[in-house]
């Protein structure tokens, strides 16, 4: 299957007072957690990472994956929703934005998680080290090559359509942690680690797949407690229950 994860990101300008390090550290635990059995065990060659990259290369980017069976685009960093256009504009680096729509141009599977309107907050949450630990134990009880195949045949099976999710709705903003990383997107992360610790399967015998519909529906809960209501994560997805994995047990 040809498949590709495009990750981009976008923390701000170093030295800035919203500077989100908690991007960085979500760029570096997406990449972890996909890489791992739980994620779908990607091929390192399988994950692209732009930083701070112009509008050109976006699109350039994005107009690679059209000829894919399947793509994954994940976005960590500043945005804003423009009333005018209707969607969500991401700020890439200075002077360099692009509308949402850009994303969804192209044929093929698609999926979208979308995690900006980023507010600093001064908080101890969670540390980092526990996601870490996880993915060390997803890699001792999980097998690579088995989590691939059935991540694969997932995404085979899915409904074609797009899938987006946004870390939190129209006039909100979205919170950020530099030990959690972006409450949407650490708590999506999390939400698969639990799902994998509570799952009580053989796994000599059976898998299972956990879309990514399903983990952002535990992720809400999550990411609204963390900000005491004022953080609402959305999503806009296919009416068919066949939706794209986010992480797999086998």
């Amino acid at each position: 299957m040809n498949k590709k994860i495009l990750i981009i990101s976008n923390p701000g300008e170093p030295g800035a007072s919203n500077y989100c390090e908690g991007v960085n550290v979500d760029v570096e635990q997406y990449q972890d957690f996909f890489k791992s059995p739980l994620g779908g065990g990607w091929y390192g060659s399988e994950i692209s990472h732009l930083s701070r990259p112009s509008s050109l290369q976006v699109k350039e980017s994005v107009s690679k994956l059209s000829s894919l069976d399947y793509s994954l685009i994940l976005f960590c960093g500043h945005g804003w929703y423009s009333s005018t256009d209707m969607a969500t504009i991401l700020e890439l680096r200075q002077g360099q934005q692009i509308n949402e729509m850009e994303l969804r141009k192209g044929g093929g599977k698609r999926a979208i998680l979308l995690d900006c309107c980023r507010e600093v907050h001064e908080e101890s949450i969670v540390e980092a080290s526990m996601e870490k630990r996880a993915m060390d134990s997803a890699e001792k009880s999980l097998s690579g090559a088995e989590c691939r195949r059935y991540y694969e045949n997932a995404i085979a099976k899915a409904s074609s359509g797009l899938i987006i999710t946004h870390a939190c709705n129209i006039h909100e903003t979205a919170g950020d942690s530099s030990s959690y990383g972006g409450y949407y997107s650490g708590s999506l992360r999390r939400s698969a680690i639990e799902w994998m610790r509570k799952k009580d399967i053989d796994l000599k015998e059976k898998y299972s797949v956990s879309s990514i519909a399903t983990l952002h529906d535990k992720a809400c809960r999550t990411v609204n407690t963390l900000s005491g209501g004022r953080q609402n994560p959305q999503i806009e997805k296919p009416r068919s229950d066949r939706y794209y994995p986010f992480a797999v047990l086998a």
